[in-house]
């Protein structure tokens, strides 16, 4: 379920269960560098990263293909950040349904000592993902601060 925030959105596996918060994008300079906030948060597990992207790293993109490729696709599609504080993979089942999990990385997601946490949330390919690649796309286009 993906659900409008004031400053991003939300992406719930189930009530009570996984969830994934892209926020508070901003573009700080007049140039290609977009920040933003990713948070998750399961049982147990709480984490948030700011995330850099350059033009948003081709996320946009990213998001658009899956949402047309609702017929399905083998293996793993992955997104990384510019400097490897989020990944997001995608995973087709060829019954209609996308699994995203998304992986943070913290304090430098570059570093090999970095912490990493995951959570893992699903859609219905079809209208759902169309849904996801629309509220990436206004992310990914914040306005100069």
């Amino acid at each position: 379920m993906l659900t409008l925030l004031d400053d991003g959105f939300e992406i719930t596996a189930e009530p009570g269960r996984g969830r994934a918060r892209l926020q508070s994008a901003e573009r700080l300079w007049n140039d290609d560098i977009v920040d933003f906030r990713c948070a998750v948060d399961d049982d147990g597990v709480r984490a948030a990263t700011s995330v850099r992207t350059h033009a948003g790293d081709g996320l946009t993109a990213w998001a658009a293909e899956l949402a047309e490729s609702y017929g399905g696709w083998p293996g793993l599609r992955t997104w990384r950040s510019l400097e490897q504080d989020l990944r997001i993979d995608a995973s087709h089942d060829r019954r209609g349904h996308v699994t995203l999990r998304f992986t943070v990385r913290g304090p430098r997601g570059f570093a090999d000592d970095a912490w990493e946490a995951s959570v893992q949330v699903g859609f219905d390919a079809g209208e759902d993902m169309r849904r996801f690649a629309v509220e990436v796309a206004a992310l990914s286009q914040p306005s100069e601060i």
